[in-house]
This record gives structure tokens, sequence and C-alpha cells, in this order.
């Protein structure tokens, strides 16, 4: 506790706490034109993810990588999503022969997003790093809720049939 005290009075003696303790407020801190610029540059992001709504981030922002699996995300023709506010597409690789638990990768896209151009390999993995097994199945959903634990009888799903890393043109048509 002694240790802790004296730590504590180092930080006081130095100054570093004062910055610290003081409330700035954005409008205080950043002219209009800071607060407008965007972080990140629009172009630089994967799409679905430009318009603001499409959540939290991949796990990467790099390039495919050369294990990915290519193709295109679309509803039958005529029908248009229930866009709400909340929803979101989630693309998600499995290994072929697993009959439960985490997906080997996934991405988020805006719940608008179908049709939608997509490339999905080890570099969206979402635990640990390397490449994918031999035979992987894709899979799709547009989620009414946004949240990937949960599936509603209500969504739209698609799943592939086992395809290798780095397939190209496994498409993928919505369907409850």
């Amino acid at each position: 506790m002694r240790a802790l005290r004296v730590a504590c009075s180092l930080v006081l003696a130095c100054g570093f706490a004062a910055g610290c303790s003081q409330r700035v407020t954005p409008e205080e801190e950043y002219s209009e034109a800071d607060r407008e610029r965007p972080l990140v540059d629009p172009s630089r992001l994967p799409p679905g993810m430009a318009d603001g709504r499409g959540g939290a981030p991949p796990p990467s922002l790099a390039e495919p990588a050369a294990d990915a699996i290519r193709g295109t995300i679309s509803l039958p023709e005529g029908v248009e999503p229930a866009g709400s506010e909340g929803g979101a597409l989630f693309l998600f690789v499995r290994a072929a022969d697993a009959a439960g638990g985490p997906p080997l990768a996934v991405q988020r896209h805006a719940a608008s997003a179908p049709p939608l151009v997509y490339a999905i390999g080890s570099e969206s993995r979402m635990l640990g790093d390397g490449s994918l097994p031999d035979r992987v199945v894709v899979e799709a959903r547009l989620d009414a809720d946004g949240d990937a634990m949960t599936t509603d009888p209500g969504d739209w799903t698609a799943r592939s049939e086992p395809v290798a890393p780095g397939a190209d043109g496994v498409d993928l048509l919505l369907s409850r």
C-alpha cells in the first residue's frame, strides 16, 4: 500500500495528473472543420462499411489473402431486403466437416449490401492465424437484429457446397 502512495505522489509531483483531470468537450478541443473530417479515407474501407452502417470493422483491412474464396451474395430476383437499422449481413467460413463451433473466418457487412461481391479467406480469421483447411463451406446470413450470435426464423441464409480455399465463383443465393 505504501508503494502505491509513493507512486501516486510521484505522478502528482511530475504534473501528469493535472493534464488528465481537465475535462474538455469536443467543441472546445476541435474546430468545426476537424470534427467533420473522416478519421479513415472511405475509399480504403471494405465494401459495406463506407456508408457508416457497417458495424465493427473486419479483423483485417488488408487485401484478401491468396486463399480467399470469392463470389457474390444475392437475394432472389424481385426481393428487397427489409433493411432494419440494426441489421447486418454476416459471412462465415467453416471447415467442411465441422458439426458446430465457432467459424474460422467472419466478415460483417451492411444489411443493405446484397448483391455483394465478396472475398473472404485467412485474412478474416477469428482466432489465430494460418491458412484455411483443405475443404470449407461459406455461409451467409442477412440478420435482422445484427447480432451474429442469434438466428431469427425470418433471417435470410445461404450455404455453399464444400470448396477449396482460393475457389472463385462461389455464389450464394439467400433464402428463408
